[in-house]
């Protein structure tokens, strides 16, 4: 993966292959003016002198921008890097209190659906406690209906002798 900082590595060795080249292009039209006689050799090293001192020093200019470019993208690659570090650890915190509130809303829901199976048990036991109450009753009915009046009484002087037991026991 090619990152800005390889960009901009490019782009300088790119500027000093052209100044480069441009430096071989001067000595060429240098030698062919002192070949012509146009210029003398001191006049010629002198060009040359001076455009190499003019390469270096915009090879060092374009050197310092790029280290000046590569620094400032170091720093924004930092900031973002930051930036969604922040991001990372805010969604953690988010998930973290998402999954505690739906933990807390399942101990809820669980609570009040033990509190209703404890409710209806409660209720199923009532309703089954006076099925048997009325049913006994229902089958005292008939038992007596089927009686004779000497078995009435028989059974009116056990259970007046039942109660009474059940009073004294209750009042202890």
């Amino acid at each position: 993966m090619t990152t800005i900082a390889d960009g901009l590595k490019d782009v300088f060795l790119a500027g000093v292959g052209a100044m480069a080249l441009g430096a071989e292009k001067t000595q060429e039209l240098v030698e062919s003016l002192i070949a012509k006689g146009e210029i003398t050799v001191e006049q010629g090293k002198a060009i040359n002198s001076e455009v190499l001192k003019q390469a270096q020093a915009t090879a060092e200019r374009v050197g310092q921008q790029a280290q000046t470019a590569a620094g400032e993208a170091a720093r924004e690659a930092q900031a973002a890097a930051s930036h969604l570090t922040d991001q990372a650890k805010t969604a953690a915190e988010l998930a973290k209190e998402q999954v505690e509130s739906a933990a807390s809303m399942a101990r809820s829901q669980a609570e009040m659906a033990a509190d209703a199976a404890k409710k209806a048990a409660g209720e199923a036991k009532k309703d089954s406690a006076d099925f048997a109450t009325a049913l006994k009753h229902d089958v005292l009915e008939a038992q007596m209906a089927m009686m004779t009046s000497e078995q009435r009484a028989e059974f009116a002087k056990k259970a007046a002798e039942i109660a009474a037991r059940d009073s004294v026991t209750k009042a202890e």
